[in-house]
């Protein structure tokens, strides 16, 4: 009895997983906006500045990095993301840090900043409407759309390397 019941749960969170899952994926008519060209947001840096992608577009690569303070995996992120900062030199290349937790403090994420000594700018996400239009399911997780504002990669993890990640990025 005990079995069945274990067996009916688990059925139950694959479920909802799944649900949940296919929930946070954009739509196939939003994931061609995303890849047209198209699509385009602005959000307030953490020192009140807005920021607008299409600002960017036919000047610089942008790289999106969808994080949240409390993500141990995002932590571990932000070293590599130093030296890939400073592995871009006086390339057409944007960093964006975009803050998706939802209850994180603009003290907190400060304090983040600071601790890690982060270079580039950080936006907030604070309804969660850039993240879910790009179809951020889990954080970490990098995006990086090119000049034209074609989505043209995403990933989890930067290499420990950020030089090879730069130099395949320019060489296409």
């Amino acid at each position: 009895m005990i079995k069945k019941k274990s067996f009916i749960w688990l059925r139950l969170i694959f479920f909802f997983s799944i649900i949940t899952y296919l929930l946070g994926l954009p739509s196939h008519r939003e994931e061609k906006q995303l890849s047209a060209g198209s699509f385009d947001f602005s959000l307030t840096t953490v020192e009140g500045r807005e920021i607008c992608l299409k600002d960017y577009r036919g000047k610089k690569m942008v790289h999106l990095l969808f994080w949240a303070t409390w993500c141990p995996y995002c932590l571990m992120e932000m070293p590599k993301l130093k030296k890939l900062y400073h592995a871009i030199g006086d390339k057409p290349y944007e960093i964006l840090v975009i803050d998706v937790g939802i209850n994180d403090s603009l003290k907190r994420i400060k304090k983040i900043q600071e601790q890690y000594q982060i270079p580039c700018k950080i936006l907030l996400d604070e309804k969660g409407e850039v993240s879910k239009r790009c179809g951020v399911i889990s954080v970490p997780m990098h995006i990086i759309i090119d000049k034209e504002g074609i989505i043209r990669d995403r990933f989890y993890q930067l290499s420990e390397d950020p030089t090879n990640h730069i130099n395949r990025l320019f060489s296409q």
